[in-house]
């Protein structure tokens, strides 16, 4: 086998990219350590693929580069592919939950869209999509009013989170734009992040949907911290899932 030339930074650069397109977050100083190389030389590999779209530099290190998240409306072409095969894991969760807060965003609006006709229990969203779903399946629904936020379609503001605070459900099942275990869950707009955070605090349950190409990433604002994440519906590999077990999160494959 070809001894890689790591005094090339073509080849450590490309050795980065390969294990941040794996999902995994680089540290700097294990980096150098590890290729034998100074941090500086690390550093300015990391700034070159940050340059080039590859990467998001942290304090420490770098993470994967967010995608630039579309307005929800665009967003409503094409819904999430990776929740088709989640029938049964969100039978059970519906089973088991007389109560909800239904978050925004497409894989969200694709749990709604699951619920049977049947369902008698109360459903609580900031998202209009979502209330109409419920609505023409003669669901109980209260809307949450508030300024709508065009990433996620749900409102938010002083109004919203004063009518979040005076309730509380079994579970809130929310979306995400990151997942990290460091960070927790994350939300790209501040706004959004407050609402989906007090539907987080004042839930019995928390069900985070969240697909594989979210997992592992930070967005700009801190929703919640894994501890107080009960549950995970992932289309992750096993692998990339493993790290959030120890926070004693149930992990759902799908």
């Amino acid at each position: 086998m070809q001894k890689l030339d790591l005094n090339n930074p073509d080849t450590r650069q490309a050795l980065l990219l390969e294990r941040i397109e794996a999902g995994k977050n680089l540290v700097a100083c294990e980096i150098s350590d590890e290729l034998q190389v100074s941090i500086d030389t690390i550093r300015r590999d990391l700034i070159a693929l940050e340059k080039q779209g590859a990467l998001k530099r942290v304090k420490g290190g770098a993470i994967r580069a967010d995608k630039k998240l579309l307005p929800m409306v665009e967003r409503l072409k094409e819904m999430p592919d990776w929740l088709a095969k989640s029938e049964g894991v969100f039978t059970e969760l519906l089973a088991n939950s007389p109560s909800m807060f239904l978050d925004g965003g497409t894989s969200v609006l694709f749990f709604a869209r699951q619920i049977p006709m049947g369902y008698k229990g109360q459903i609580i969203t900031p998202s209009p999509l979502i209330a109409a779903v419920l609505l023409e399946k003669r669901i109980e629904v209260i809307l949450i009013g508030g300024t709508l936020r065009p990433l996620g379609g749900i409102a938010t503001g002083a109004e919203a989170i004063r009518s979040l605070s005076k309730s509380l459900t079994d579970i809130a099942v929310l979306g995400t734009c990151g997942l990290d275990p460091d960070f927790g869950l994350s939300a790209d707009d501040t706004e959004e992040a407050a609402v989906k955070q007090i539907m987080a605090e004042n839930a019995g349950r928390v069900v985070v949907l969240a697909s594989a190409e979210k997992l592992n990433i930070r967005s700009a604002h801190q929703v919640v911290p894994c501890t107080d994440i009960d549950t995970l519906v992932t289309s992750g590999i096993k692998e990339m899932t493993a790290v959030y077990k120890a926070f004693e999160i149930e992990v759902l494959h799908v």
